[in-house]
């Protein structure tokens, strides 16, 4: 059930006899080959090209499509099984989606016995734990002398200095493109999810919040339609974001609830710009603290977590504030938040909204946890 890695790509490659050709996008959203893993046996068979999506907001895992007649086909609501989805569509384009989902689960236990049958064959691949973890963390090109060997490790005084940090998703990627290692320990958190965006522009298509909000992710006014699919493509590369520890980060409402994201997506398709960010601000904490009912990670389970969380709780308050006055500074023009509407959503963060129990959001948010 883990993510799938460049691991099981090379395994494939050779048990299938295929050669896998992995696509990323760069700076420009442009895709670019980042790496080629044939069978030992030549030639292959065929050729499958994948389109790898490093990790992020939506998705913590990082995530794979692939690419058909040169033409980007999505794999949709995989999870952690969409490498091998991927890779099941690349080979049998035409299949239907059943046919796919078996074939998918076939490759798992391919690559499962091939493992388990061939150990040694693999050993010098998985036994270093770094490489392992760098792989499973999604950022699997770093093993792969992609980028300088000299890797970022986490500790407490980069955790205080880069917690908290309010970038655009596109600085975020050149930054962490630069800082080999740092996509381990921190993660840059779209507030709102890209996916609440887009999904308000389906709910209501008269919503001008979603508009204005769409105009930002397009860097476009009047919003250009056609640059609407691009959003999702580039995972909001114009969308502002917050940094956080990536163990923290998969602990949000955010990134584990869809239930939740639909809410904030009908606020967003509401034009309820206080509901929309005193949502979002909630979304973007651990989910402990907003339903103790049920057994969601508290991290007091090692040192290491404790301090993630401590110093992600002192940058809470302040990261939210600049977070919304980074929106109501993109969304001026659109008459879509107001000074009043600033002032509304800055003293509720002033005064702790957030973690009152009494609060109407707060109580919202957790009945969908």
């Amino acid at each position: 059930m883990t993510a799938g890695t460049v691991l099981d790509i090379r395994v494939l490659s050779e048990t299938t006899g295929t050669k896998v050709v992995i696509l990323t996008e760069d700076s420009h959203g442009r895709l670019t080959k980042m790496q080629e893993l044939s069978p030992g046996t030549e030639p292959a068979s065929q050729t499958v090209t994948l389109i790898y999506r490093p990790k992020s907001a939506q998705y913590p895992d990082g995530h794979y499509d692939v690419c058909i007649n040169n033409q980007p086909v999505s794999i949709v609501n995989k999870g952690k099984s969409c490498l091998f989805h991927a890779l099941a569509r690349g080979m049998k384009p035409e299949a239907s989606e059943e046919a796919i989902a078996l074939e998918a689960d076939r490759l798992r236990s391919v690559e499962a016995d091939t493992l388990l049958r061939h150990p040694g064959q693999w050993e010098s691949f998985v036994k270093r734990k770094e490489w392992t973890e760098a792989i499973r963390g999604g950022d699997w090109y770093m093993a792969e002398g992609a980028v300088p060997k000299k890797i970022i490790k986490e500790t407490k005084t980069r955790l205080k200095k880069e917690v908290g940090t309010s970038e655009y998703y596109k600085d975020w990627k050149k930054y962490a493109k630069n800082n080999p290692g740092i996509g381990q320990f921190i993660n840059a958190d779209h507030q709102p999810p890209v996916h609440s965006i887009l999904e308000a522009r389906k709910l209501n298509q008269n919503s001008k919040l979603a508009e204005a909000m769409l105009e930002v992710a397009t860097n476009s006014s009047p919003l250009v339609k056609k640059l609407i699919p691009g959003v999702h493509k580039s995972h909001g590369r114009e969308l502002p974001t917050v940094y956080v520890p990536t163990e923290i980060h998969r602990e949000f409402p955010s990134t584990k609830s869809k239930a939740f994201r639909t809410c904030l997506a009908t606020a967003i398709s509401s034009d309820d710009v206080v509901g929309t960010f005193k949502l979002t601000i909630l979304g973007a904490n651990v989910r402990f603290k907003l339903n103790s009912k049920k057994n969601f990670k508290n991290f007091q389970n090692s040192t290491k977590s404790k301090t993630r969380l401590a110093i992600f709780e002192k940058s809470f308050q302040q990261h939210s504030t600049k977070m919304v006055q980074t929106w109501f500074n993109l969304l001026q023009g659109n008459g879509v938040m107001t000074k009043t509407d600033l002032t509304t959503i800055t003293t509720w963060i002033n005064n702790k909204g957030y973690n009152n129990q009494n609060d109407p959001y707060w109580n919202q948010v957790s009945n969908l946890l």
